[in-house]
């Protein structure tokens, strides 16, 4: 019994060493949200365009865009000239591309394109983006 205590007390003090943390990492300091991430708040969302590759780059607050990466299948059959919505799956704020799809009505329904992979755009990607005039299919 006297050699159990001292170990708990030992064992406690070096789990709390080894869960410490430390200084955020750099260029975090533009993250905004829960835990540092950079989430956006889905009823925000004001447009909606194809971007590079396979990618879907959402305009929110008419500064903010975010780009998705979803599958080729998706990318190549939304038709940009249609609605399309954002569907958020964990509630009213999206924090990351698992967090939501896009819907794409069509002919014969409705579909719901994956979407993963999200990052905010720096001021200099949209800045390339505003430039660049929008892609239809």
């Amino acid at each position: 019994m006297r050699v159990l205590v001292p170990a708990t007390i030992a064992l406690t003090g070096i789990l709390a060493a080894c869960t410490s943390y430390g200084p955020p990492p750099p260029g975090n300091a533009q993250a905004a949200g829960y835990g540092g991430r950079q989430c956006f708040y889905a009823p925000n969302v004001t447009g909606y365009r194809r971007g590079p590759g396979d990618t879907v780059i959402v305009n929110t607050n008419s500064r903010d865009y975010y780009q998705f990466d979803t599958q080729p299948y998706c990318a190549d059959r939304i038709d940009w000239e249609n609605r399309i919505a954002l569907r958020s799956r964990t509630g009213s704020f999206i924090c990351n591309g698992y967090d939501a799809e896009i819907y794409v009505p069509e002919a014969v329904g409705a579909a719901y394109c994956p979407l993963y992979r999200m990052h905010k755009l720096t001021p200099a990607e949209v800045a390339t983006v505003r430039a660049t005039p929008a892609r239809r299919r």
